[in-house]
């Protein structure tokens, strides 16, 4: 509370002033001022007469006060009480005139007073507006304390957040901290970063009304949660080309192909999807699908990943494992004539047929049937027979002694693979025979012109035409993935093209790349027809399909059973740190 006294100085022993008294109200940021107006006299005597008045601020109040008097002593006579309301400049300071006047009309002391006035100026007590605060650090949806500095201890206060059109308060707190948790709504107003700039407002209460406030520009952090993440489901498609897997959850080389999708794209709290990625090993879509193709034995990481207006992302990805396959082939073949117990004789007319049948298991789903097909010289289907594999079969084939044929043995699997190799069952042996134009050493004649069953050496040049003949095929036959041949000189041969695969690749060379040794780099060998080569042979590979500028090198030696483990050369690490390629492969050596 405020008080003063104001006096006037006339000189004549009658004075007029003013006692004021102001109380402060902070919610209306006004004060209430009490004046009180008095004379100071000795013995006086004066009528009420109109016109007197007090006046504070903007505001005058009249009155009448009769004054008698008697007294020889210095009297102090209160005239008039008035009370006024005064508001308060923005900041709760004020400063205000305050005067009044007394009606005499008459002599007093000598002198003649026709009103006695006086006037100033009353500073009231400021009141208190708005608190100041310290900004924190502010992270939606993480807690932060404010550190207030109440302007007066009863004040209550509480903060609004703002960011764009977006706003959230939080409740009404009294003392010098409040509590805040920024709700990540407030993210929607800034959907292109993840520094949202908006205010923070700290209103000041006095009573439950508002009295003020104070505004900061401030940042609030988007973290990168799951509540401001975009997010996206991931999901692979298996097509099979054998029903034999579907539903196993299998994957298998050369019989599988993916495609990797990403639906439900969602961003979050008003930011929109800015991009998407797919990588599959050495592949990538920037687009919502991707096709693996036909795939190729190994462990991939199959990956998508979305990226928001806010620059935020979301990755997933798993492991996706391709089981080996390979077509079902038949080794340690032999196919000749026999008789009917099985003993071997080159006039007998049944067959006596052994061989091994090979092929990928796919965990035990797949099977295979071995069968031996016979047919003519002409190429005309004489019969089949069901083989079990590593059990000799005496088929009665009811083989003719003058004529040769084709056995082949075939062994399909269930998974729709097939493979084939071939044997010729030549004619009964006789030393010479000729007939209409046909001879032939060591058989029966069945072509025209001159064929030879036995060794031979020649004296001079034998020659086809003008072109003397150095060798010839004397057998040949497919397995597996390789066409294979062998000649009467003893050399052997065979090429064939491997399923595409997948090398992993790491700078070993300067700028150049090569693919590890270690295990999942993608090396691997191929087994060769049994009984092909008698030692390694010479191998040639080089890259069929697969991605530009590959080199294919040995890693080692081989085997004479097996061909080298192959890695892959590249002029750098390309996106993905792989390459796929499927390779060329050629061996020459000897069998006898």
């Amino acid at each position: 509370m405020a008080n003063g006294t104001i006096e006037s100085s006339t000189g004549t022993n009658l004075e007029i002033g003013v006692e004021w008294t102001s109380t402060a109200n902070a919610a209306a940021n006004s004060s209430t001022v009490t004046a009180r107006v008095f004379l100071h006299h000795y013995q006086i005597y004066c009528a009420a007469l109109t016109g007197s008045y007090v006046t504070v601020g903007e505001s005058t109040e009249y009155f009448s006060h009769a004054v008698s008097s008697s007294s020889g002593g210095l009297q102090k006579t209160y005239i008039a009480e008035r009370t006024f309301t005064v508001p308060h400049s923005s900041d709760g300071s004020k400063s205000v005139r305050i005067a009044a006047g007394y009606v005499f009309n008459g002599t007093y002391n000598g002198h003649y007073i026709g009103t006695l006035t006086v006037s100033g100026t009353a500073t009231l007590d400021k009141i208190a507006r708005a608190s100041d605060f310290t900004l924190p650090t502010l992270t939606l949806t993480r807690p932060a304390t404010v550190r207030i500095y109440p302007a007066s201890s009863s004040y209550a206060h509480r903060a609004v957040m703002r960011v764009g059109n977006k706003s959230f308060s939080t409740s009404t707190v009294t003392g010098s901290t409040l509590s805040l948790t920024p709700p990540a709504s407030l993210a929607d107003g800034a959907t292109g970063t993840k520094k949202a700039s908006g205010t923070l407002t700290l209103e000041t209460y006095s009573g439950g009304t508002k009295i003020g406030e104070v505004t900061k520009n401030c940042t609030y952090n988007i973290p990168e949660t799951d509540e401001f993440l975009p997010d996206f489901t991931f999901s692979k498609t298996v097509t099979n080309s054998t029903s034999l897997l579907d539903g196993t959850g299998i994957i298998a080389a050369s019989l599988s192909s993916l495609v990797l999708s990403v639906t439900g794209q969602i961003a979050r709290h008003g930011a929109g999807v800015s991009s998407v990625k797919i990588t599959f090993g050495a592949k990538t879509a920037s687009t919502s699908t991707l096709s693996t193709g036909t795939l190729a034995a190994g462990t991939y990481t199959a990956s998508a990943k979305i990226v928001d207006s806010r620059g935020m992302s979301r990755y997933k990805s798993e492991s996706v494992t391709v089981v080996p396959y390979t077509e079902p082939y038949a080794e340690s073949v032999d196919v000749h004539r026999c008789l009917s117990d099985g003993t071997a004789s080159d006039s007998g007319a049944y067959l006596s047929a052994y061989a091994e049948s090979k092929y990928t298991s796919l965990d035990s789903l797949n099977s295979a049937e071995m069968k031996l097909t016979l047919r003519s010289r002409g190429g005309v289907t004489l019969g089949e027979w069901a083989l079990t594999p590593g059990q000799v079969s005496v088929i009665p084939a009811g083989l003719s002694a003058i004529n040769s044929y084709t056995a082949s043995v075939v062994v399909t699997d269930s998974a729709g693979g097939r493979g084939e190799y071939r044997v010729t069952v030549p004619t009964s042996k006789v030393d010479v025979h000729l007939k209409d134009g046909r001879l032939r050493i060591g058989g029966y004649a069945e072509r025209q012109g001159v064929e030879v069953d036995w060794d031979a050496r020649f004296n001079g040049d034998v020659s086809l035409g003008d072109d003397a003949i150095s060798d010839f095929v004397t057998e040949q036959g497919r397995s597996g993935i390789w066409t294979w041949r062998k000649y009467a000189s003893g050399a052997s041969e065979c090429y064939g093209t491997t399923a595409e695969k997948t090398y992993q690749l790491s700078a070993n060379y300067g700028a150049l790349c090569s693919s590890p040794t270690g295990s999942g780099s993608g090396l691997n060998s191929e087994s060769y027809p049994a009984g092909l080569f008698l030692a390694p042979p010479c191998v040639e590979a080089f890259a069929a399909r697969g991605s530009h500028a590959v080199i294919v090198a040995p890693r080692d030696a081989g085997s004479a059973a097996a061909s080298p483990n192959y890695l892959v050369i590249y002029p750098t690490v390309p996106d993905g740190g792989s390459v796929s390629a499927a390779l060329h492969i050629c061996a020459r050596g000897r069998y006898k």
